[in-house]
């Protein structure tokens, strides 16, 4: 038997061209009447740059970086439900908004187990097959960790 879906983990970069996997939480929410998780995992800081800052000011900088992250997620979450759902169609549960620190497969990987997600939703854009031989992705990595359902959703490469 199947497990109830309570509660999705959607993991975004925030990156543009990652609607497509928002969608997809979206609509698996509103199938499921279930509870969105939008995390973004941030990597961590070099200790490099850590060392040359006063720890009061790297806090600061870290508390600000956070807000603004948070700021920003809001906003293209009201946006996207804006544009996106139909008159009268809303999610069965806000979504809630995580940003944490740390190696973004670990994070996501973390954040499930702790949230107690039954599914995790993230995109996963082109690369080359070297970079995934030698360096993996972070939907590989969450793929082969996770102990809960992953649903990736193909993104395009983004244009520099």
């Amino acid at each position: 038997m199947l497990p109830d879906i309570n509660t999705i983990l959607y993991a975004s970069d925030i990156s543009e061209g990652s609607r497509p996997a928002f969608r997809m939480a979206i609509k698996q929410a509103l199938r499921n009447d279930a509870q969105i998780v939008f995390l973004h995992a941030i990597e961590p800081m070099p200790d490099v740059i850590e060392d040359y800052l006063p720890k009061n000011a790297n806090l600061k900088h870290t508390d600000q970086l956070m807000d603004s992250y948070k700021e920003r997620i809001e906003a293209r979450i009201q946006r996207f439900l804006q544009s996106e759902l139909e008159a009268g169609c809303e999610l069965p549960h806000p979504p809630v908004i995580r940003i944490l620190v740390g190696n973004p497969d670990k994070v996501i990987l973390r954040a499930s187990q702790k949230l107690n997600a039954s599914m995790i939703v993230m995109g996963d854009r082109e690369s080359s097959t070297m970079s995934r031989l030698f360096l993996g992705s972070t939907a590989q990595k969450v793929i082969h960790h996770s102990e809960v359902p992953v649903l990736i959703v193909p993104l395009k490469k983004e244009q520099r």
